[in-house]
This record gives C-alpha cells, sequence and structure tokens, in this order.
C-alpha cells in the first residue's frame, strides 16, 4: 500500500525557504528518491519546511533509510535544513491531497485509544460535509497515521483554502461548536 511520508525539517540560520542552493538539493532529492516530493513553507512559522511525497510502502521507506544510500541522498541537506519530525499514512497518490490551493492546513490529532477514537470518528463523521462545503472547490483528504506507537493514536486532515484567512474564519466559526 503507498504511503504518504510528511517530513518537517526546520531551516538553519540565516537560510530562507526561496534560497537557491536549497531547492537545488530539495529537487535532487526529489528526483533520486522518485516520491514526487511537494515542499511547502509553514506560513505561521517561516524557519519551518514540510516535506509530501509518496512511498511505495512502509518497507521501502524503512530500506531507504537503512541503505548506505540514505547518506548520500540526504546528507548534503545536514548544512540547510534541521531534520524536527516524519510521520506516514497510507495514501494512494499525493494528486489527492489539495496541492492547488494556495493554502493548505494540515492538522495532527492525537487521539487516546478506545472510546475516544470512536468519538473522534463520530464527530468527523458529523462535520465532514461541512469541511468540505467550506474548503470549496479544494480536496479534503482525512486517515490515520500508519506508523504511530502502540497504544496511541494520530488522525491526520489535508484541507485546501482559498487564503489564510477563509481558513481562520472557519476554524472560528468551527471552535463556536460543541464537539
Amino acid at each position: 500500500m503507498p504511503i504518504l511520508e510528511v517530513c518537517l525539517l526546520r531551516l538553519k540560520d540565516g537560510l530562507s525557504a526561496y534560497d537557491h542552493a536549497l531547492l537545488k538539493t530539495l529537487s535532487t532529492v526529489r528526483s533520486v528518491l522518485k516520491t514526487d516530493s511537494k515542499f511547502y513553507n509553514c506560513i505561521e512559522d517561516p524557519s519551518l519546511v514540510y516535506i509530501l511525497g509518496i512511498w511505495p510502502t512502509h518497507e521501502a521507506h524503512k530500506a531507504f533509510l537503512a541503505s548506505p544510500e540514505k547518506e548520500k541522498v540526504l546528507g548534503p541537506q545536514e548544512d540547510q535544513l534541521e531534520f524536527q519530525w516524519i510521520l506516514h499514512m497510507e495514501l494512494d497518490d499525493i494528486s489527492l491531497l489539495p496541492l492547488d490551493a494556495p493554502v493548505m492546513a494540515i492538522a495532527r490529532l492525537f487521539i487516546k485509544g478506545g472510546k475516544h477514537i470512536e468519538e473522534y470518528n463520530r464527530i468527523v463523521s458529523k462535520y465532514r460535509a461541512t469541511i468540505v462545503d467550506g474548503t470549496k472547490p479544494y480536496n479534503v483528504v482525512d486517515g490515520w497515521r500508519s506508523d504511530s506507537e502502540p497504544g496511541k493514536q494520530e488522525a491526520l486532515m489535508f484541507s485546501g483554502w482559498a487564503s489564510i484567512e477563509a481558513h481562520r474564519a472557519f476554524t472560528a466559526k468551527m471552535r463556536g461548536e460543541e464537539d
């Protein structure tokens, strides 16, 4: 099953997300790994860069991380980027994400086990149409993290927005909801 990799990196001091050398390094990694990676700069914290890419399987990603190739491919980034975290979610194709939206929100929701998972599913089911309607014409994609620690669950939601203001207005409106 293909998996979406979401990786968060922090730019090293003095580097911009638009730095030519950084973009060249990231593009080289994308072409070598063939994960169809997309790069996003965080609006709230411009020192953060998200990398989204598709691996054929979780095992393929693990094999790369254990290989000598890893250092050769990722080594050039060490002077530019500091690793923050990485996670995975089953997803057939990166094109399902709202990549065409001017703004993409990535929500990480940490869910306690048992009945809390059922409650989360109930709430998402109840409000899914409202969320999809609020983000039109951009996609909403959600799923469960596939590499969570045992006993922990993490839900992910990617949503596209016409603007930062549209996302903030929708979030403020939804905060008024009881659930």
